[in-house]
């Protein structure tokens, strides 16, 4: 079915019917490569034959184009064998041996007219008996001799009943070909002739075309789709639909979908670029070369043509569905196009390009873009060139385009210096897309640094990858001298410097006291960079949650850097440190949600660095809420996307959570985590703190608990020394104590247990219940211990760490047991149990497995009995949150003030009061007074006296 060409049809057979009637002429159906030309003539040759016409056809193409009397040989070797027909033949074979000679030396002389006469006679008597159409496909592509032949035919159209069909593809005047073009243009100037366009198709004939090839229903919405795509060319579009059969439709699909770029539709863009001819294939190139720098606007200068002439062509190729508006209609066809150019002309085109570009004064990253695709550094002016491509890429975050050009850079340095350069650029980029790399490279610049031979701002540069890697030495060794030299700094590397300090002052302090010389005053231009730097609001944030803990701005701060702050290397430094602000303020909501988001970031720009650094983040995320599996998942595949050694000081912390995830899961041995070698000056970092805790652990639940000691109170000593004693970043007493317990110094366990209750941000619930339960494990008296307990859960209950809470319970439930209270008890260790088994918390489980109920078992946690009227029992049938609110009520709190005390929401409290009233059958809080609530919190321990917020 031929779709849009019904008035076309129509005209040609209008052309049989006057052939028929002895007026003849010539029609030419003319359009774009691919525009289905070839279908209609097909078409209406088959209406000739059908209705007794005769047919002589040829169809030229542009490998035999050069073949003399190509065409002439098929128009009339497809004759029927009668007598006449054989005399024609023959007449041919020997005009064309006989002439042959006369094209090697004039070139003018096809056929004499004595010959051309001959044949001509011979289709005239054939016309006598039938109509006879000389059908032509590609006219453009006709050799001369058969050209001037066929010229000669058409001067004598007005004699018989022969008409003359021919196509012929839109292609632009060029000067190679000149000669054809002014005998084509002969030819279609006789009388009686017609032009009839197949231009592409219109939206609406795509949806018809579709429709009936595929029997579907196509509405216009996805016939533009199609369009889209194939620019309504009908051999592209049944390309495409071919891709989207193999693809295979969907289950009782009705209407047509999207389409479907496959090999099929690379296959014909191809084809329509070849039968299009060299032009069509050389502006296809040099447009895939020049894309890559965005600069198509030089096509006629790569191409050594007017901008008129390659105009034409692009509009040719734009009429095919090739192009649209001069660009590739589909990103795949650039790359089909440039996989199909030999490795050699696709150097040299891309050399020619960015000596264009060079010329014309372009950003240097579109030069350089060229350079690294030929592999090119032969001119004085590329080097410079990738350098300042590299540093500006560097500057927008592009990183892996920068080590793309630096790598190129490398091989064409001269001198020392110029290697230095690079190096150092190379750090910076490599380390994001290839940490490795990037560390190999700073051993490479080391030595520079120790003879003097670097510029401060190449010092600078290093000061980060060096502490990254633990190499201490040349460090401190550039802090030194870019202190001595801070009246010498520019503002840049002057408030760099600065912001660097400042981070180490929480992140490696002892290397930053043990630098030679103070910090000197910043002058006015390097402190106004300071204040706009987010790595210096990040550090000063993260700074003073680690000294201080954090206050009712550290949220809002976190939150307003993040939201101001782009993903990129030179940002990912304050955007962990905003994140882990959140995380030790305790808002881990907030740091799931903001981790989150950054992952997909650094997974979409493929930044492997990015989301190792971010997944060990979300994981001790996850430890401090008690999710061991998300935990656990994150923290490996952390470990695993880039290699151990270039994780440099940083691995601490990721070591650190798998562990307490394995020592919460009973594990062991855990082989993946052991780390033999460590980089220098581990120890000396926050990340070595985080380890040395998490190993600590790891031998208290192994039941060495002086090696466990040796490293808690370690953890200790620095923490102190640096200023960074939070509970909230390493809560390490809470484990020394239990420590010292089994060493039996239980008075120094006391001490430091009460002292943990002092640190800063000790109300923070999820610290604040552990340095209780720790408190606890100390008292001998067992009522007190109950109460410190139930105090612990009421904490941990709003903290959200499900395996803390789950420890407090069993040490509850254990407490309880020895009092007696062995329905507590029960109901404790079900508790217990039901989150250990939801968690697979083993040490937990082995411990309770003598208790309440076999190990593994999903055990439903057991409402509190009911109390007795007046309230002698009254702990026992409500929840420690809503025994905390009910005795501040009692003493006549208003609902804001009782908010406030215990850092909850009124509506927490008003819910918290209204099952406390429905479980003591009481009316409101004057009949609290009478029950003698405060009283009896006091004697049964649930809070001090003179303290009754406990």
């Amino acid at each position: 079915m031929l779709v849009e060409r019904e008035a076309q049809l129509s005209a040609l057979n209008d052309r049989l019917r006057q052939c028929a009637a002895g007026r003849s002429g010539i029609s030419l159906i003319k359009g774009p490569v691919g525009g289905g030309k070839t279908a209609l003539l097909k078409s209406f040759l088959e209406q000739v034959e059908a209705q007794g016409g005769m047919v002589l056809e040829a169809v030229a193409t542009q490998r035999e184009m050069d073949v003399p009397f190509g065409v002439l040989d098929q128009l009339f070797r497809g004759l029927p064998c009668s007598a006449e027909q054989r005399r024609l033949r023959a007449l041919l074979d020997d005009s064309t041996s006989r002439l042959s000679d006369s094209l090697e030396g004039a070139g003018t002389e096809y056929l004499r007219n004595q010959a051309n006469q001959q044949l001509w006679a011979g289709v005239q008597q054939l016309s006598t008996e039938v109509p006879v159409v000389i059908a032509v496909d590609e006219l453009h592509f006709v050799d001369l001799p058969s050209l001037e032949s066929l010229l000669y035919f058409a001067a004598q159209l007005r004699s018989a009943r022969v008409a003359v069909v021919v196509t012929q593809t839109d292609r632009p005047l060029c000067s190679s070909n000149r000669e054809r073009t002014l005998l084509v243009t002969e030819l279609l100037r006789q009388p009686c002739f017609s032009l009839l366009r197949a231009d592409p198709l219109s939206v609406d004939g795509v949806a018809e075309l579709l429709s009936d090839r595929t029997g579907l229903v196509v509405n216009r919405t996805a016939a533009a789709s199609w369009h889209r795509v194939a620019g309504g060319s009908p051999f592209l579009l049944k390309a495409l639909l071919e891709d989207r059969l193999v693809a295979g439709p969907e289950p009782g699909l009705t209407q047509l979908g999207e389409p479907v770029v496959g090999d099929e539709f690379a296959r014909a863009t191809l084809a329509c670029l070849h039968r299009g001819g060299r032009w069509f294939l050389s502006i296809a190139r040099s447009l895939a070369v020049l894309a890559e720098s965005e600069s198509c606007d030089l096509l006629g200068d790569l191409l050594h043509d007017t901008a008129e002439s390659t105009g034409n062509i692009v509009r040719a190729m734009n009429a095919a569905g090739v192009l649209e508006a001069g660009h590739f209609r589909h990103r795949d066809t650039r790359s089909l196009v440039l996989h199909e150019l030999p490795r050699t002309d696709r150097a040299g085109l891309h050399r020619r390009a960015a000596g264009l570009l060079h010329e014309i004064g372009a950003e240097p990253h579109r030069i350089a873009l060229h350079l690294v695709a030929a592999r090119f550094t032969d001119r004085p002016w590329a080097l410079p060139t990738l350098i300042e491509a590299a540093r500006e890429q560097l500057h927008l975050g592009d990183v892996e385009s920068a080590a793309q050009f630096l790598r190129l850079a490398e091989s064409a340095c001269e001198s020392e210096e110029q290697r230095i350069d690079v190096a150092v650029l190379r750090i910076q980029a490599e380390f994001r897309v290839n940490p490795a790399e990037a560390m190999r490279q700073l051993g490479m610049v080391t030595c520079a640094v120790r003879v003097d031979r670097m510029r401060h701002d190449q010092m600078i540069a290093l000061l980060r990858p060096l502490l990254w890697q633990g190499n201490r030495e040349a460090a401190a060794l550039i802090l030194d001298r870019l202190t001595d030299a801070s009246d010498r700094l520019d503002d840049r590397t002057a408030a760099e410097l600065f912001i660097i300090r400042r981070w180490l002052s929480t992140a490696q302090p002892r290397l930053l006291a043990a630098a030679r010389a103070p910090e000197k005053q910043l002058p006015e231009g390097a402190r106004s960079m300071v204040v706009a730097d987010p790595t210096a609001q990040g550090a000063t944030l993260l700074g003073e949650v680690l000294t201080n803990g954090p206050d009712e701005g550290t949220a809002k701060a976190a939150q307003w850097l993040m939201e101001t702050t782009p993903l990129g290397d030179g940002t990912l430094c304050p955007i962990q440190s905003a994140l882990l602000a959140l995380v030790y303020a305790d808002r881990l909501d907030l740091a799931e949600q903001w981790c989150e988001s950054w992952l997909r970031e650094a997974l979409a720009r493929r930044a492997p660095t990015w989301q190792a650094l971010l997944m060990s983040t979300r994981a001790e995320i996850a430890l401090r809420r008690g999710d061991l599996s998300t935990a656990r998942h994150y923290g490996w595949s952390a470990l695993n996307l880039i290699p151990r050694p270039a994780w440099g000081v940083c691995i601490g912390s990721v070591v650190a959570n798998l562990m307490h995830v394995a020592t919460s899961l009973g594990e062991a041995d855990a082989p993946g985590l052991r780390m033999a070698d460590v980089p220098d000056g581990f120890f000396e970092t926050r990340s070595g703190i985080q380890y040395l805790y998490a190993r600590g652990r790891r031998q208290l639940v192994a039941n060495r608990p002086q090696p466990a000691l040796d490293d808690l109170l370690t953890c200790g000593r620095r923490m102190r020394d640096w200023g960074i004693d939070l509970p909230s970043f390493v809560p390490w007493r809470t484990d020394a104590v239990r420590a010292l317990l089994k060493l039996g110094h239980v008075d120094r366990a006391r001490e430091l247990a009460e002292e943990q209750l002092t640190r800063p941000a000790i109300r923070q619930p999820r610290v604040r219940g552990m340095a209780l339960r720790a408190l606890a494990a100390t008292q001998e008296d067992l009522r007190e211990r109950e109460s410190t307990l139930l105090c612990s859960l009421d904490a941990l209950e709003g903290g959200g760490d499900r395996v803390q809470l789950a420890y407090a319970l069993s040490d509850l439930a254990d407490t309880q047991q020895l009092l007696g209270e062995r329905g507590h008890a029960r109901t404790s260790a079900q508790r217990a149990r039901g989150i250990a088994v939801e968690g697979r918390l083993e040490p937990l489980l082995r411990k309770l497995a003598g208790g309440a109920g076999p190990v593994g078992a999903r055990v439903p946690v057991v409402p509190s009995p009911r109390p007795p009227e007046g309230g002698g029992a009254f702990e026992h049938a409500l929840s420690a949150a809503e025994r905390r609110v009910v005795v501040l009520a009692a003493e006549g709190r208003t609902n804001r003030e009782i908010a406030e005390e215990l850092y909850i929401t009124i509506s927490t409290v008003e819910q918290h009061l209204t099952r406390a009233y429905r479980k003591l059958q009481v009316k409101g809080r004057a009949d609290l007074a009478s029950l003698n609530f405060v009283g009896h919190a006091v004697r049964t321990g649930l809070v001090r006296a003179g303290d009754r917020s406990g």
